[in-house]
């Protein structure tokens, strides 16, 4: 089914509406349950694969398979809250980076999210705006995002100090868009909501991208809502 492309905010990227999460539950084997996945995900016009859940699994894919896929990846949740200081906090996502990047075999990152859970020191969270504003213009990372995993107040006020974000991941919970949709508005976030079960004729106002697991990604990709 074709399905109009739309504009990502601050991203300022035209994407298709549904991404894929490379979740990798169920009885298999991760790596037999992520070849039939990749298999069944490659000729789906869904564009962007989120490999969070499994990134040296799914790098193997990318690397070993001819594909147009743009990677997202989030950083690990509460991966921040025990770094002593900005210098390990910047170094923590630096490493990650650098892992996502090995893993997948290409020189850069479409979208990077920073997750955000319990809430970070100051100088955790500015050791890791400036790691990431750095793989940025290093080219490492094209568009940084937040991912909200945490109380989306505590989020809030972060976000309100803090305006690195062009893209924001919300999980699909009404405490949490209420809070946030009005200020991904008012900066001109680009959102993707994470969901199994709101299709993409049925996204809130102001959310532009459903991410879902990959086998209901391909099927609402082809017109089943």
């Amino acid at each position: 089914m074709n399905r109009q492309k739309t504009l990502l905010g601050r991203a300022n990227r035209y994407v298709y509406p549904i991404w894929a999460r490379g979740d990798l539950r169920g009885s298999s084997s991760a790596e037999e349950r992520a070849e039939r996945l990749f298999q069944m995900l490659l000729p789906s016009p869904i564009e962007t694969l989120d490999i969070s859940p499994a990134p040296a699994i799914w790098g193997r894919f990318l690397r070993e398979t001819t594909n147009t896929l743009q990677v997202a990846v989030a950083s690990p949740r509460n991966w921040l809250v025990h770094a002593p200081d900005a210098r390990i906090a910047a170094h923590l996502i630096q490493s990650h980076i650098v892992e996502v990047l090995c893993a997948i075999g290409r020189p850069q990152i479409e979208y990077y999210f920073l997750s955000i859970g319990e809430p970070l020191s100051e100088a955790q969270l500015s050791g890791a705006l400036e790691a990431l504003e750095i793989a940025r213009q290093e080219g490492q990372v094209r568009s940084l995002g937040l991912a909200v995993a945490g109380n989306p107040l505590s989020v809030l006020a972060l976000w309100r100090t803090h305006d690195a974000f062009e893209v924001v991941l919300l999980p699909d919970a009404p405490e949490t868009t209420e809070t946030l949709l009005p200020e991904a508005r008012a900066r001109r976030a680009g959102v993707i909501l994470q969901s199994d079960s709101t299709p993409p004729t049925a996204l809130p106002q102001g959310v532009q991208v459903v991410l879902t697991h990959i086998e209901q990604a391909v099927q609402w990709a082809g017109g089943t809502d």
